[in-house]
């Protein structure tokens, strides 16, 4: 699987002072949003796993991760992640920062990177996911849960996440499973 975080604009909360509520902050936005932690099928792109909402204030990618997927993973199993993930074991999730790398590995990760984006890019195509959304915790759980079912079924109905001619000279499926184990 790869794993990454994404985040999505909400109305701010503010305290009984009148100050902003700074758990919701998140930087990507430099405001108030929601996080949510996906996870892709390195091999299909399908969309195997999400969890949140969570306070981007509170929660960074690395706790959200600790706190479910990584108690999902079978023994031998791991995550390939960004560098918001860094600090994991390598036994749970290997990131830039924390992989040995060569040339092979470093296309992959470009690869699975870039397969990322454009899936967190397509939950975005939707209004109540690009927008700041104007309701609370719940409903934006609701929404993003049915934008994901809708985003699935575009991936199963064949629409490429993005252009593969760029890695399709550079690794075959064998380099693919020696090095993933899928």
């Amino acid at each position: 699987m790869s794993v990454d975080g994404t985040d999505f604009r909400c109305r701010g909360r503010k305290l009984l002072s009148g100050k902003p509520d700074k758990r919701y902050y998140t930087p990507k936005f430099k405001g108030p949003g929601y996080r949510y932690e996906v996870a892709l099928c390195i091999r299909t792109s399908d969309i195997v796993w999400i969890a949140g909402p969570y306070l981007p204030g509170v929660y960074n990618d690395l706790m959200i991760f600790r706190m479910g997927l990584m108690h999902e993973l079978d023994d031998r199993e791991r995550v390939e992640a960004d560098n918001g993930y860094w600090g994991e074991s390598p036994w749970y999730c290997v990131c830039p920062k924390s992989a040995t790398s060569n040339e092979e590995q470093y296309w992959m990760q470009r690869r699975l990177r870039n397969q990322h984006e454009t899936v967190n890019e397509r939950f975005k195509n939707f209004g109540c996911m690009e927008q700041r959304f104007r309701h609370g915790g719940a409903k934006h759980a609701s929404c993003f849960r049915a934008v994901v079912v809708l985003t699935q079924l575009a991936i199963e109905s064949g629409e490429e996440l993005f252009d593969m001619r760029e890695y399709n000279d550079r690794l075959t499926d064998a380099q693919v499973e020696a090095m993933f184990g899928v």
